[in-house]
């Protein structure tokens, strides 16, 4: 017999318009397996469950490891404790409610977790399909509180850096100073990192996802730092790049980063609601290919950022999708040279009908240390 405990209200979000706007998308039932997503309708931070809609109607299915938590902090939610495995207990589930035909949401979707469920619910004689909706989507535009925790989070992530920078001294390897910053976000109140650390000197700058290594800081070197850090559930993403000292390429560099900068704040000047992350990307893009370094540029613009480090919308030359009201995305151009080193200047930025509004407290002006 299935063990269901209804949770109290979390207040914290408003949790009964996220599922009115996942049933705006897909009434059908619907199966979510994707932790993010299970987040955003519940509350639930656990890295194990499943989540069934059915009517509006929230069960979530957890096991021993997580029950005790997901009464405490989800939001009018039918608990459900898996006792044996989840493929047994989602049909049993489905047969205490009467459910005959369900949907599986495609997202964060895993073959092997489809292969297994689909054999359960088919041998039950329960019809299942594969939810066409992207549901990954509401969660594009941010609510208040959201904003309030994105924001906080990346400005901790900023002090965090500020105070690191007075940790800098040659001989120091990436790694060193790398464990440095991390160690200032979890004092400024972060969970952990946001991501793996990115912190590379000199020509490793190159690398737009290079990992620290035991490289040492040398006097002219240049510092590549892409860092954010994660609480609440939520992320932070930011990247600066400052000069220790003035070395034999200075002066390329250094007009290397005045390019960037404008490229950046081209960028940020070209975000509105209504626009499309390709023409985002153009109007920085067009900066850097203007000033002959435009093979150098590679990767997108940028991204959203939310509970996850890379969500919608995309800020790419390949992608059409439109700018949201309150979406919250990076803008993030760089430009790398191999054996020379690289420059990427990162800010996260808020959507509106008015423009793009930047929500970092620090500069982007070019540093010295």
């Amino acid at each position: 017999m299935l063990k269901i405990t209804e949770s109290k209200e979390n207040k914290k979000f408003d949790y009964d318009n996220r599922i009115k706007r996942l049933t705006d998308l897909t009434n059908e039932t619907i199966l979510i397996t994707k932790n993010e997503n299970i987040f955003y309708l519940t509350g639930f931070k656990g890295t194990a469950g499943w989540l069934l809609i059915h009517n509006s109607k929230k069960y979530l299915l957890v096991d021993s490891r997580y029950f005790e938590q997901a009464i405490k902090i989800t939001h009018k939610t039918s608990v459900v404790l898996v006792a044996n495995n989840y493929e047994t207990s989602l049909v049993d589930l489905l047969k205490s409610i009467k459910v005959k035909e369900i949907t599986i949401s495609k997202n964060g979707l895993y073959l092997c977790d489809y292969e297994n469920i689909v054999s359960a619910v088919i041998g039950a004689s329960i019809n299942i399909s594969v939810n066409k909706a992207n549901i990954d989507n509401i969660r594009i535009t941010k609510e208040k509180e959201e904003i309030k925790i994105l924001k906080d989070n990346l400005n901790m992530a900023e002090k965090a850096m500020t105070k690191t920078l007075a940790f800098v001294k040659e001989e120091m390897s990436e790694r060193e100073l790398a464990a440095e910053l991390e160690y200032q976000m979890r004092k400024e109140g972060g969970d952990k990192t946001a991501f793996d650390t990115i912190l590379l000197f000199g020509e490793r700058t190159s690398l737009p996802h290079g990992m620290p290594s035991d490289r040492k800081l040398k006097l002219g070197d240049n510092i590549l730092m892409d860092f954010g850090l994660s609480r609440e559930g939520y992320k932070s993403d930011i990247t600066r790049t400052f000069f220790f000292g003035k070395g034999n390429n200075f002066e390329e560099m250094s007009k290397i980063y005045d390019i960037v900068r404008e490229a950046h704040k081209k960028g940020i000047e070209a975000i509105h609601s209504g626009i499309s992350g390709k023409e985002a990307d153009n109007a920085a893009r067009e900066i850097i290919k203007s000033n002959g370094y435009g093979q150098y540029f590679g990767h997108s613009l940028g991204h959203g950022v939310g509970i996850e480090i890379h969500e919608s919308p995309r800020l790419s030359p390949i992608t059409d999708n439109i700018l949201e009201g309150g979406a919250i995305v990076t803008v993030e151009p760089g430009i790398y040279i191999p054996d020379l080193g690289g420059v990427r200047i990162e800010n996260m930025v808020i959507v509106t009908k008015d423009g793009g509004v930047s929500m970092n407290d620090t500069p982007t002006d070019l540093i010295v240390l």
